[in-house]
Formats: C-alpha cells, structure tokens, sequence
C-alpha cells in the first residue's frame, strides 16, 4: 500500500510538473537525451573497440582517463566562457568541439592523437555537465527544482537504456558482417553524429538567463570574479561536500568505466548481451529517480540518499564476485539502482547550499572535482586490472563509497529536522 501511495503522488507530482515546465527546460531534455545516447555506446563499446584495435587495458584507461581530465580541467574555461559570452554559445561550442574530438579518436590510431583529442572531447563534454545545473535550476519554479532534477536523471538513464540495447545489438549484427573492430567502430561514429541532433536543438534557446552575458567588461575580471567564486566554496559545508564528491569519483572511476569490458571478458559474452546487462542495470534506475521526489517528500532527502547509497554496497561486493550471467545482472540492477537514483537530490542540495550568486561556480566546482578524481580513478583502475585482476579494483571502490557516504550524512544530517522539512519540495 504503501509503494502504491508512493507511485500516485510521483505521478501526480511529475504531472503538475509537465503542466508548468518552461520552453528552455524542454530543450535541454532534448539535449540531454541525445548526448546520453552517444555516452552510452562511449561506455559500452568504446572499451572493447580500443581492445579490439590491439591497445591494451592500461592505455584504455588511459585514454578515458584523459577523457575525464578533459572535464574536470574544462571546468573553469567553461565557467568564464559561460559569464563572457552566454549559456547558448557555450553550448552549442561544447557540443561541436565533442563530435569533431571524437571522430578524429575513433578513426585515427595514432596514440598521441587519441590522447590529445581524448582530451578536447573532454573539455567540449564538460559544458553539458557544468550548464545543466544552472539551467534547470534558473528555468524551474522552486516547487518542481526536484522533480526537473529528477526528470533530467531520469531521461538520461531510459537514453542509456535505449543506447545500449540497441547499439550493443548493432554492433553485434553488423559483427556479421564485419570485423568486430569495424562494427564497433561503425556504431560509434554513427551515434556520434547524432550530438549534431543536439546542436539543432541548442540553436532554440532563449531568453535572459540562456543569453545575457558580460562581453563589456575585462576578461582579467571575469577569470578574478570566477576564481573569487571557486575560493568562497572552498570552506564549510561545500568544502566537505566536495571531499565527499572527490572520494565517489575516485571510485567510480575505478570500477565504472571498465564495466563493459569486465563483463565481456570474465564472462566471454557478445556485445549485445552486455549491451543487455548495462540497459537492464540502467531500468531501476530510472523507476528509482521517478520516485524520488515523493520518497524525499515522504522520508527526508539526505534520509533517502544514505538508505540508498549504503544499501548498493553489497550488490558491489557480488559484483566483484563474479557468479554466472543472472546473478552479476541482478547485482548490476540493484548497484547501480540504489548508487544513483539519489543523484537529483545530491544535485539540488549542492545548489542549495551554494546560494543564488554562486550556482554556476558550484555546478563548476563539483564537475572539476568529481572528474578530476574520476579521472584518477581511472587510470588507477586500468592499470590494476592490468596488473592484478579486473575484480581487485572493487574492494578499493567499497571502501570509498563507504566514507563518501558518512561525510554526505555530517555534512546534511539536520535536513530532515522538522524547520528544514518545510524546504523538501522547494528546491
């Protein structure tokens, strides 16, 4: 009785939602579910492509790697940029920069090449992280922000979903056909131009918020004002909340990105069932981040959060125990499920306690640290997969997901109390 009380108020809330949601939010939807589309072959095949192509796990985890530096290192040109020019440009920049770098990565094997445009595509990827926050948030009344949050999450795990069912079974197909390297290589370009999708849509925003920007006065002020803005977050509760940021990255960066290819080669499986394995993984998360507003509502935010990230952890434990194709997909499910149905509410708390001039500093902040140590993370797990085993990586992730979480509670453990209850919904 009570899930159904919970999925009648989660419709109702996301049908209030549609009636009163802006034109810039749609867009951005849009937008979100194409280039979602494109990482989910990124994570899929991009892995086994590279192995395919000769290059070992050490210079994968390289290159995504480098990829993820991209992002984080893309935070504070991207941040000035945006303040310079306008949101719109930045993006629709970002977005051209991800098709060109990707394209010359997949079809020129030249290791120094991939390394270096590994890197742009990184740093044209971290617009679309770093912008989504702010967006939303400017284009959203305060009683849908966790609903908008959510809806955003949402489209992109049933993108990630669509991506992977049906690019991991491309791949296979056309794998009759062609060189399992050609296939991968087909399906990768071929989502790749569909951010051009992205482009077209991008071309409709309007209005202050998307547009406005402080062309008038010196560059040297607006890098002073943004790291000004970087500096006042580095203190109190946001400090703390970016350790926290920091030590997830780092172990999803170990374990994450190397998920398709562990699949393949410790079950010897074809690139449609693990296309099936990820979609599958990627479902209950998006059943998990519908129901979150009215969970959040019900039980308290940061209450939510922690039930959910602490209660991943065994299903992680089985992970790196790999025990036959029904239960590593199970464990797959409900890891991945209960990790990151949360996300919208982390999300709209780190708004919450940056405060209205520092929203794009924030979203920034916590794109560079999270990337950064992701980054880290990922470099570290393909050379320990390399060197030991592709379960090793595993109990390292546990480890920092375990911390992670217990500073995530120090840092929002009076949320819940009955004077921040009445700000659940607002935000």
């Amino acid at each position: 009785m009570c899930i159904g009380d919970d999925m009648k108020t989660a419709f109702s809330v996301y049908v209030d939602f549609f009636k009163n949601i802006s034109k810039n939010v749609k867009l951005y939807l849009g937008i979100i579910f194409f280039a979602t589309v494109v990482s989910s072959a990124y994570n899929v095949l991009f892995g086994i492509y590279l192995k395919n192509s000769g290059f070992n796990e050490a210079f994968v985890g390289q290159i995504m790697s480098v990829n993820t530096l991209g992002v984080a290192l893309g935070a504070l040109p991207v941040a000035i940029f945006a303040e310079r020019m306008n949101k719109k440009v930045t993006l629709i920049v970002g977005l051209l920069i991800m098709v060109i770098s990707n394209l010359i990565v997949l079809n020129v094997h030249i290791p120094f090449i991939m390394v270096f445009f590994a890197f742009t595509f990184g740093i044209g990827n971290s617009t679309l992280m770093i912008l989504q926050a702010p967006i939303i948030y400017e284009h959203t009344p305060a009683e849908h922000r966790v609903t908008a949050f959510s809806m955003a999450f949402v489209l992109q795990n049933v993108a990630f979903v669509t991506g992977s069912l049906v690019l991991g079974h491309l791949s296979s197909m056309l794998g009759t056909f062609y060189s399992d390297q050609m296939a991968g290589r087909i399906v990768l370009n071929v989502s790749t131009a569909l951010i051009f999708i992205a482009v077209i849509i991008a071309l409709k925003f309007s209005g202050t918020h998307m547009v406005s920007s402080q062309r008038e006065q010196p560059l040297s002020t607006t890098v002073s004002v943004t790291i000004n803005g970087f500096k006042k977050l580095l203190q109190g509760k946001t400090l703390l909340y970016l350790i926290q940021v920091s030590l997830i990255g780092l172990g999803a960066g170990m374990i994450v990105p190397f998920f398709s290819m562990y699949l393949k080669y410790t079950l010897t499986i074809s690139d449609g069932v693990v296309g099936n394995i990820m979609a599958i993984s990627q479902i209950g998360t998006v059943i998990g981040g519908l129901i979150v507003p009215p969970l959040a509502k019900k039980h308290g935010r940061i209450r939510t959060v922690i039930i959910c990230q602490l209660f991943s952890i065994p299903f992680l434990i089985s992970i790196s125990f790999p025990q036959g194709i029904l239960i590593i997909t199970m464990s797959f499910f409900f890891r991945s499920s209960l990790m990151n149905m949360a996300s919208p509410i982390i999300g709209s708390l780190a708004m919450e306690i940056a405060g209205d001039e520092a929203r794009t500093f924030m979203s920034s902040l916590v794109s560079l640290t999270n990337n950064l140590f992701r980054a880290v993370g990922i470099y570290l797990g393909g050379i320990i997969m390399f060197r030991y085993s592709y379960n090793t990586p595993y109990y390292w992730t546990i480890v920092c997901y375990l911390i992670g979480t217990f500073i995530l509670y120090k840092v929002f453990k009076h949320i819940d109390q009955p004077k921040a209850k009445e700000h659940v919904v607002v935000q």
